[in-house]
């Protein structure tokens, strides 16, 4: 799913080239890590992505070995639900039978056979007719992701190299107390954003849950994906997560608890943990001089040197026409900037 605007990483990300696109933790952008990462355990033949028609030449641009059909082109942003039933539609009548994997196009994964390892697992299971997703082990008690409940042991016919859990219950972004209960606790896990199914179950799953956004996804393919039709009903659909619109109601998913060297690169704030400190704490993609100032985070899109001179756990991000300075600690706020702009029709800097 390559889709998202990535708001929280304004200035850098907007509108015309998103988080996702951007390259945020290293040499290759979070996107092409999400597509690369996946080979050689997949063919690149069997990488799909779903995006709307703005993100099409980026997406050609920067993984050139997928052909046109296996760009999927989302009529409108209407959240997980509408986009994942898009794709499985779309590959239903391709692959029928067939297990999909759906990942997000900006998280970070540094441990790849790990990985893969857990693909296999999950195709396995998937199989026996789990919704499976995975849930990262979390090692402090944040605020910033939604956390899954593990319950009883699942029974699988498969040799599986790891065990997998019922899921009994997602839980929304805490706050600090209630985290640091699910963090004691021993049983709860980061809500990773990733799923395997077969096919077919994620759309009976979708058409038993939520019966109108089946029904319309059923009339899309009747009417022609390119059909001006097909555009009108997906925009009509309700903007609905997976997670409330399947997940939180079925009685078949499971989690595999995992490490995976994860992070979600969910604000500014969480690039120090995907890119090295350049000394000082400053973690930088550009060249920085820092006199008496530590713990900064720095991204300018231009180059430019930056000089910082008595400051501490600052986020700056320049770009050709916005300059953001924010308290590290607050990044997860640039998205109500980002309100705010759009509060003032300032839509021209987004």
């Amino acid at each position: 799913m390559a889709g998202g605007q990535g708001t929280r990483f304004w200035p850098a990300s907007v509108a015309q080239c998103p988080k996702q696109f951007l390259k945020i933790s290293g040499e290759r952008t979070l996107f092409q890590d999400t597509v690369y990462r996946l080979l050689p355990f997949l063919d690149i033949s069997d990488v799909f992505v779903v995006c709307s028609q703005r993100y099409v030449a980026l997406v050609r641009e920067q993984v050139p070995e997928l052909s046109d059909d296996q760009i999927i082109v989302e009529p409108a942003p209407r959240n997980t639900a509408p986009c994942i039933g898009f794709a499985a539609t779309y590959l239903a009548s391709r692959f029928p039978g067939e297990v999909m994997a759906v990942l997000p196009a900006d998280h970070v994964i540094r441990e790849v056979g790990e990985f893969h390892r857990l693909l296999g697992d999950a195709e396995r299971l998937a199989q026996e007719g789990w919704l499976v997703t995975f849930g990262i082990e979390p090692d402090h008690p944040s605020t910033g992701y939604g956390y899954l409940e593990r319950g009883e042991e699942v029974s699988s016919q498969s040799a599986l190299d790891r065990p997998a859990f019922r899921v009994v219950r997602f839980t929304e972004k805490p706050d600090l107390e209630t985290a640091q209960t699910f963090l004691r606790s021993g049983v709860y896990s980061w809500n990773s954003g990733m799923f395997v199914w077969q096919i077919g179950d994620i759309l009976n799953q979708l058409k038993q849950h939520t019966p109108r956004l089946y029904k319309t996804l059923i009339q899309i393919e009747e009417a022609g994906r390119s059909s001006p039709l097909a555009a009108e009903l997906f925009s009509s659909c309700e903007k609905i997560s997976i997670d409330y619109a399947v997940m939180e109601r079925t009685d078949r998913a499971a989690l595999f608890p995992c490490r995976l060297g994860w992070d979600d690169v969910g604000s500014w704030g969480a690039v120090r943990n995907v890119r090295r400190s350049q000394g000082q704490g400053i973690v930088s993609d550009t060249l920085t001089i820092p006199i008496d100032s530590r713990d900064c985070v720095v991204f300018s899109r231009s180059g430019k040197l930056v000089g910082l001179v008595g400051v501490d756990n600052l986020v700056v991000v320049e770009t050709a026409d916005s300059l953001l300075i924010c308290a590290e600690d607050r990044a997860q706020e640039v998205k109500a900037l980002v309100d705010e702009l759009k509060a003032r029709k300032l839509e021209k800097y987004l």
